[in-house]
């Protein structure tokens, strides 16, 4: 799976999801020159996009990512990306409170608690799940009615703790070609609700046309 997702991101296929995080960040108020944690960072791509980003404007933008496997973060240290890179839990991370300007999460799991333990005085984290219209074209083949997943934010927006800020909507189309469709589907949830007769059809196919659809939601950190 961690592979696969590899392969799929360093294709290009959900560079309008980077480059919407890159602008984001530079948004911020202290732009690239903040310290960055990436919750679930997996082999690195969007934190390899990141400070790609922030050497083309000759920012000191410091990064940090955090993810549970360890096969993950081995890949990501691979991408030589000076930063620091932890192998642990989102429910436990090894910072000190208040170190950090701005966390990233995209499509993992947070506690927003410790979230907002690590984050400065009115830090930022940005939060990246699936908008509705997410890889239909990918699902019509699984299900007679797209089921789209909903993410990660009702934890937050329910959280005393994070102000919701803003929200960006990524919408795009791609077409996924040959091996690609089988490293889409086994980096995401709906592999586990296929058979092997549709993943038989899906690896076989040559072209796969579909949306993708990404909500990013900006929430600030309060005072507590």
């Amino acid at each position: 799976m961690i592979k696969s997702r590899q392969r799929f991101l360093n294709g290009g296929y959900y560079q309008p999801l980077a480059d919407a995080i890159t602008t984001a960040v530079n948004n911020c108020p202290l732009g690239f020159g903040q310290n960055l944690l990436d919750i679930g960072c997996g082999e690195g791509y969007y934190l390899e996009q990141l400070r790609n980003a922030a050497k083309s404007s000759n920012a000191s933008l410091k990064l940090l990512g955090l993810d549970i496997s360890k096969a993950a973060v081995r890949l990501a240290a691979k991408r030589k990306l000076d930063a620091q890179l932890v192998v642990d839990s989102a429910y436990k991370i090894p910072l000190f409170d208040n170190s950090i300007d701005t966390a990233l999460s995209v499509f993992s799991p947070i506690c927003p608690e410790e979230t907002a333990r690590i984050l400065s005085t009115d830090g930022f984290l940005l939060m990246v799940g699936p908008g509705e219209e997410h890889l239909t074209g990918l699902t019509a083949h699984i299900y007679e009615q797209h089921q789209p997943h909903s993410g990660n934010f009702k934890v937050l927006d329910e959280h005393p703790v994070f102000d919701l800020k803003e929200q960006i909507d990524v919408k795009t189309g791609i077409t996924v070609k040959g091996p690609d469709i089988f490293d889409l589907l086994t980096m995401t949830p709906y592999y586990w609700h296929t058979s092997a007769e549709q993943q038989e059809k899906l690896a076989a196919l040559p072209l796969l046309t579909t949306p993708i659809h990404f909500s990013l939601r900006i929430y600030q950190r309060t005072p507590f």
